[in-house]
């Protein structure tokens, strides 16, 4: 086997996916309510920003976020906005703090003031809660790259697409974005290979 999760590993983990889902957005939903408010009340445009992934297999999907950033600079197809896209092509040129096929700009000047605070709390990803319930996420698992990230992945990152993709993950908690891609790549096969139930709930308390 590739990982325990095929044949019941992958059924168990998806009950358990639906139920966690649903409990967490009862629980969640009171945040994601006044969230919603802030990020209305700070700028302009959706409160939800739906970014192009890539997930199990190789599949597309939209990941939903709230909105951190202004409605002018935001990328995707749903918003056409070429200058957005350049700019934050010179950002990336600029602030990018990653190496490897993904980017992270430090620092990122298109960010709002509400938008800051979602981020440095983990908020604005409360609305994956959705995604996992659809099936396209888990709750636990690797983290979705965008298409121009995976298109650049080598051989071996792929292993990352034989699994849905996770909100949170043995990566997030072994350092995030103090990490190399490659460190987080090596993380998350182990957590591919190693795939159990206990792995799955050690890291959700963590």
């Amino acid at each position: 086997k590739k990982t325990p999760l095929e044949g019941w590993g992958r059924i168990i983990k998806r009950i358990i996916d639906v139920i966690l889902s649903l409990l967490f957005i009862v629980i969640f939903s009171p945040v994601m309510i006044i969230a919603a408010a802030l990020v209305k009340i700070d700028s302009r445009g959706p409160v939800l920003y739906k970014n192009l992934r890539i997930g199990k297999d190789g599949k597309s999907f939209k990941l939903y976020k709230f909105r951190s950033m202004l409605l002018q600079y935001c990328t995707g197809d749903e918003y056409a906005n070429e200058t957005a896209q350049e700019y934050e092509k010179e950002l990336i040129k600029t602030q990018n703090t990653k190496s490897g096929p993904v980017y992270k700009i430090a620092d990122d000047p298109r960010v709002t003031k509400i938008g800051r605070f979602i981020r440095r709390w983990s908020i604005d990803e409360l609305p994956q809660l959705f995604n996992v319930f659809n099936g396209s996420m888990s709750i636990v698992g690797p983290r979705p790259h965008q298409p121009r990230e995976v298109a650049k992945y080598e051989l071996h990152h792929k292993k990352l697409l034989t699994i849905k993709p996770g909100i949170t993950g043995m990566a997030q908690i072994s350092g995030r974005s103090d990490l190399t891609f490659e460190e987080e790549v090596k993380i998350d096969t182990y957590y591919i290979e190693n795939w159990s139930l206990l792995l799955d709930l050690s890291i959700l308390f963590r």
